[in-house]
């Protein structure tokens, strides 16, 4: 087989690794044969995705992979990676990345301040994504790039002119916000004469606003040519109509893909199909795409059947109604990817889908609270991928997975809402679970008496663990038990109130794994005990 694999056109094994991932690269072909090794470390177009990556695979790019390599960059400090951004700052220094068009930072733990002040040395970077934990750091200078995308907490507001209201933005042409006030709007559309693609969440919070924001080609420099277009509009206590958006898009002629999301009250004719096949039909004539969801409350099919006109289906735009969440969406954009499986199915009398593409609500569907005791079980789900079981139906479920995994074979995710009691190893003899990868007990520390339960014979393949804790021994316990475990998240039970303090050295002396790891940085993990306590540990795999 080596000796096929060198037959290989050099040409042809850049083209394969144009569609993965460094350590996917690397993991694959590395140490085949010289010939192999030669190839890689020749091979300057990498692209590295940080983001939930296994430690040794983390180990494995950074030490095989030299700066100049790399064209994308993507470092993540999450639960699932903590201290990442310190460990390859260690390493590299992001100005040697002289080739670098594109860079992702998430959730960094200084929320990227120590390599955003050096960005505007990387001239050939083109594309920027940062999302940010509390604050954006305040950016003196950028190369002259074409994306920006900056996302931020949605329970984090401040204005985000302070930190990069002074930055030269002539070059963007696709911006993301997660959301932005209106000055910060007309901002963005004055400094950016190239932009084409916007996606924002804006907050109108006055009248004057309102008006502004029908009148803003009047009003701003430089008029803005869109093509894509998301916006989300929440004006609380506002009246919004379909005059201020006939008159803020009527000059996006350009426009072809539009996302519309409106969180607050409605005049009753904006949802009036009419209205805008109209306004579409006049303005927006190169429009292909558009989606939204408003709020609705009605009871007249009326509302739903002006949508089944030809304009509306020719053009498979299809909507539907969901009473539950009183919301007039689009389908399949807007179908909810979450439910139960006691939901009932969507009536054609509220939505213009064809019947025998119903199947959408479904497939859709990738997270699901699952529940005993109705008449038919979820089997149509069958791309979920999460799975949340509460207390009350803990027997029915455990078994009922076992049987149903075959049906939903995407199943990796587990959330077991339950109390320890409710998990005893003479409840689930012959159970073994192993699709199972990432487990979630959000009561796991509720009780401090031990229960008698075998996690790893039911849970054998577990690699990702989130758990509460109400002492460090039940931390040292998981780790332990959970050999396949590559990272974990622990936090303090609730209902627990007792000081907790430890430290990597303690972690280390106390846990068997751990114990074992002989390299320095064999393990990484960040704990947070100012106010309460928690601890994400990012380990190797047990050998």
């Amino acid at each position: 087989m080596p000796l096929a694999l060198n037959r290989f056109p050099i040409e042809i094994l850049r083209m394969i690794f144009d569609y993965f991932w460094a350590h996917e690269i690397l993991y694959m072909f590395f140490n085949i044969n010289d010939h192999f090794n030669r190839i890689l470390f020749a091979y300057d177009q990498y692209r590295i995705n940080f983001q939930s990556i296994r430690k040794t695979h983390f180990d494995l790019v950074c030490r095989l992979i030299r700066p100049e390599q790399v064209i994308s960059l993507i470092l993540a400090d999450q639960k699932q990676t903590p201290c990442q951004s310190q460990l390859f700052q260690t390493l590299f220094r992001i100005e040697k990345f002289t080739r670098l068009r594109s860079l992702k930072l998430i959730e960094l733990a200084d929320d990227g301040q120590s390599l955003l002040s050096k960005l505007y040395k990387l001239q050939r970077l083109v594309s920027l994504e940062i999302n940010i934990r509390f604050d954006l750091p305040l950016i003196k200078a950028l190369p002259p790039i074409k994306t920006l995308i900056i996302n931020l907490p949605s329970d984090v507001q401040f204005d985000i002119r302070r930190s990069i209201g002074s930055l030269s933005l002539e070059y963007v042409r696709h911006l993301s916000i997660s959301y932005c006030s209106f000055g910060a709007f007309l901002h963005f559309f004055n400094e950016m004469p190239q932009l084409k693609s916007f996606k924002t969440s804006l907050f109108l919070w006055k009248p004057m606003e309102v008006n502004l924001f029908a009148y803003i080609h009047k009003i701003q420099i430089t008029p803005v040519d869109l093509v894509s277009l998301s916006l989300t509009i929440d004006a609380p206590a506002l009246e919004l109509t379909n005059h201020h958006f006939e008159l803020f898009l009527t000059p996006f002629q350009r426009l072809q893909q539009f996302e519309l999301i409106i969180k607050t009250y409605l005049d009753h004719e904006f949802l009036n199909a009419n209205h805008w096949e109209k306004l579409i039909v006049e303005h927006l004539p190169k429009l292909m795409t558009f989606n939204f969801k408003f709020p609705a409350s009605f009871d007249e099919r009326e509302i739903i059947d002006r949508f089944r006109s030809p304009f509306w289906l020719n053009k498979h735009w299809f909507v539907a109604f969901d009473s539950q969440s009183q919301r007039l969406f689009t389908v399949p954009h807007f179908a909810s990817t979450e439910t139960r499986n006691s939901i009932q199915s969507v009536s054609s009398d509220w939505t213009t889908l064809p019947l025998e593409q119903h199947s959408i609500f479904y497939d859709r569907v990738n997270q699901l609270k699952y529940e005993s005791g109705q008449s038919e079980h979820p089997y149509r789900y069958n791309h979920v991928k999460k799975l949340i079981f509460n207390d009350p139906y803990m027997y029915d479920n455990i078994v009922d997975l076992s049987k149903i995994k075959t049906a939903m074979p995407c199943v990796n995710y587990l959330r077991l809402n339950c109390s320890q009691t409710s998990l005893r190893n003479k409840y689930f003899p012959d159970i073994s679970l192993p699709q199972i990868r990432r487990l979630s007990l959000p009561q796991f520390g509720r009780r401090k008496e031990k229960i008698q339960f075998n996690w790893s014979k039911v849970f054998p393949c577990v690699e990702r663990l989130t758990a509460s804790i109400n002492s460090k021994n039940q931390i040292v316990f998981l780790i332990d038990h959970f050999n396949n475990m590559l990272d974990g998240f622990f936090v303090l039970d609730e209902y627990h109130f007792d000081k907790i303090k430890i430290t990597r050295e303690w972690l280390k002396q106390h846990s068997c794994r751990l114990k074992r790891e002989k390299k320095e940085n064999g393990f990484a993990c960040e704990i947070n005990d100012k106010y309460s306590f928690s601890l994400c540990l990012w380990m190797s795999e047990n050998k």
